[in-house]
């Protein structure tokens, strides 16, 4: 984690792997894919022209799992993690300090993108990107604050600075000259990962290839996610409340780690299904009370 100048190094053994994490099968192995062909291309890299380097954009309602995908890439790649906390960065010069000191193999994370810099549109920025979509998720996320009580918010969570409140402090051109620009070549073998509640937020200056070339929707808790999540907790590959659960999934958005608290209730496989689909059919008739 950065701490002024300088990255202050932990151990932290994260138990999240590809085998566990609540996602579509489909979906992780898509992320699989992508950071094997990226390992495998140095030369490819090099014969380009183009820094060696990829970015994430992990995007989707809280509590959806987008912590745990970037510490499963982390003990798939077996690259270490570097938390960079905005909020304790004051000036482009300090930010340009510590991402010069990320080692080559190493994660860059930035979590909740969206509440560190404006979200103001950029004209022409309608490029393409490269999106991926879970199969269990539908994209409705809670975006019903206004610009300006996201700002209030922002200010107030994250703690912000005097002079970075009244703009002198880090940039978003400062962070997006390090990501794509000339200081981008100065490490190799790098994953950068931004993470954030609300992609429609960000600055699409953010959003165009070369800066995050992958984006990977986190969506609500579908049926493959559950059972990832029956067999972490309960060893099941079965069981004969699954086609309740099943159906009850496909009419009900549930987020993996609500699902994973209501796994946790009883060590008793019985018991904890039992009150989980009852959780489910209570959230169906609030739905269909509010239809």
């Amino acid at each position: 984690m950065n701490t002024g100048f300088a990255w202050e190094g932990f151990k932290h053994h994260h138990p999240s792997t590809f085998d566990t994490v609540a996602m579509d099968p489909a979906l992780w192995r898509l992320v699989v894919d992508d950071l094997d062909r990226f390992l495998a291309r140095r030369d490819h890299y090099q014969r380009i022209g183009k820094a060696w380097k990829r970015g994430y954009l992990l995007h989707g309602p809280a509590g959806t799992g987008k912590s745990s995908l970037v510490a499963a890439m982390a003990n798939y790649l077996r690259f270490n993690l570097y938390d960079l906390d905005l909020s304790q960065v004051y000036s482009n010069l300090i930010l340009q300090k510590l991402l010069m000191a990320t080692p080559n193999k190493s994660i860059l994370v930035i979590e909740d993108i969206d509440c560190c810099f404006s979200a103001t549109s950029r004209e022409g920025a309608g490029a393409q990107n490269v999106e991926v979509q879970a199969k269990n998720g539908n994209g409705n996320g809670d975006c019903s604050e206004s610009s300006d009580a996201a700002t209030s918010r922002t200010s107030h969570r994250k703690g912000l600075p005097p002079q970075a409140e009244q703009g002198q402090g880090i940039t978003l051109s400062g962070l997006l000259s390090f990501i794509d620009g000339l200081w981008s070549t100065s490490g190799e073998e790098r994953i950068i990962i931004f993470t954030t509640n609300y992609k429609d937020r960000l600055d699409p200056a953010l959003l165009r290839p070369g800066r995050m070339d992958m984006h990977i929707y986190m969506g609500y808790c579908g049926w493959e996610a559950f059972k990832t999540l029956a067999k972490n907790y309960f060893l099941l590959n079965d069981h004969p409340l699954f086609p309740e659960i099943q159906d009850l999934l496909a009419e009900v958005e549930v987020t993996p780690a609500t699902v994973s608290e209501m796994l946790l209730r009883s060590e008793d496989a019985g018991v904890a299904l039992q009150g989980f689909v009852e959780f489910l059919q209570d959230m169906k008739k609030q739905g269909d009370g509010k239809q």
